[in-house]
């Protein structure tokens, strides 16, 4: 199936949900989801994937396993409604949904198709569900008003976390690059859900350019995306040259996790 934009009727689907957010509505009308939006979004994947591989852009994702489930996880949440009001999916390095380094596509009305914000979702890589407490206060950014696209590193696990942090101190000069070239496309590392002090085995770098960089816990790059954008069969290109612009994060989050990789199997 070729990407021929996500139609107004099932865009639509989303924003009715919003308003009916409930099992038994779900159930009478997800015919639109399951015969729009899932096949749409899994053609996006495919066309985005081949996007990015005429640029050499190491993302890629599968139709079907890229995706994320519509229905949220509300064990340890007050909002109780079953279903996100949003479609997404991510494209990473191996193919695998999960893994470090992605770019993240979130698909629904321009403007959002929910009031407020929702920081619950089983969407782990998700920064429109999973804010940091300063965010969700704020509400800044393109995250939970409307789709977007965010590409870098989105983790959780902290020997990941360190790593990243490791490289930045072992090699100032290529971050430097990697900021001034993510600021010559006009792209802004997000807030990065910073710690409150310095990282515990990093307090040397207090007070000294690094800082900032190290105190994140993530470093994510993201813009939101139009109406018309969504609708267009020219959204896979327009992905992939995000993607691109994206790539000098990606390259150097992806170096800093292989050179992890390679000294803890001690050939480093």
């Amino acid at each position: 199936m070729t990407f021929t934009g996500f139609a107004s009727a099932d865009l639509a689907f989303l924003t009715r949900l919003a308003l009916n957010n409930d099992r038994d509505w779900f159930a009478a009308h997800r015919a639109a989801y399951d015969a729009g939006l899932k096949p749409a979004l899994a053609a996006l994947i495919a066309d985005t994937s081949t996007a990015c591989a005429a640029r050499d852009i190491p993302l890629s994702g599968d139709p079907k396993r890229s995706v994320f489930r519509i229905h949220r996880d509300t064990r340890f949440s007050k909002d109780k409604t079953p279903y996100k009001t949003h479609v997404s999916c991510t494209l990473t390095r191996d193919g695998q949904k999960m893994s470090p380094g992605m770019m993240y596509i979130h698909i629904e009305p321009e403007g959002g198709s929910r009031p407020g914000f929702d920081p619950d979702s089983i969407d782990p890589l998700d920064p429109s569900t999973h804010p940091s407490e300063a965010a969700a206060q704020a509400n800044d950014g393109p995250f939970g008003n409307g789709p977007f696209v965010a590409c870098g590193f989105y983790l959780d696990d902290r020997a990941e976390i360190d790593a990243l942090r490791r490289f930045i101190v072992a090699q100032p000069a290529r971050w430097a690059k990697v900021e001034a070239a993510l600021s010559k496309a006009g792209l802004a590392l997000d807030a990065g859900a910073p710690t409150k002090r310095m990282p515990k085995g990093f307090e040397d770098q207090a007070g000294t350019d690094l800082e900032g960089a190290l105190k994140r816990t993530r470093w994510l790059v993201s813009r939101p995306l139009t109406g018309a954008e969504i609708a267009s069969d020219t959204l896979p290109e327009t992905l992939a040259s995000f993607a691109a612009l994206s790539s000098p994060l990606l390259d150097f989050g992806w170096s800093a996790l292989d050179r992890k990789q390679v000294s803890a199997s001690g050939q480093y």
